[in-house]
């Protein structure tokens, strides 16, 4: 075999690494819940966004305390209505326990993953 074999075998190594490392990164800053924990720190949030379309999409967004209901297509923005805070309060609740459950089993499988018990 060739050194140029091993060069290029060498490199695709560290690309793999360096796409497993950011793989990594990104599920770690997910399991953080920087969007639902910065929610409460924050004048302005989105919360949720679901397309509707190519060019349509709805979402939820906390503005001061107030939540509401935008609807966005091809460069409108329309507000829809506002949200009962109690609702989505409930709802934000329920997401960040279950974002504490999966921070844990996350934690539990990097423990197991590593070797410790």
């Amino acid at each position: 075999m060739t050194s140029g074999f091993w060069f290029q075998y060498a490199g695709a190594l560290v690309v793999v690494a360096l796409l497993l490392g950011g793989l990594y990164a990104v599920v770690r800053g997910l399991a953080r819940g920087r969007v639902l924990a910065s929610a409460e720190r924050r004048l302005l949030t989105v919360l949720e966004s679901t397309m509707l379309s190519q060019h349509a999409a709805v979402h939820v967004v906390k503005v001061g305390k107030r939540y509401v209901m935008l609807g966005a297509s091809n460069g409108n923005v329309s507000l829809l209505g506002d949200l009962p805070a109690d609702e989505v309060e409930t709802w934000l609740g329920e997401q960040r326990s279950i974002l504490g459950a999966h921070r844990a089993t996350l934690a539990e499988a990097m423990k197991f993953l590593r070797g410790k018990p």
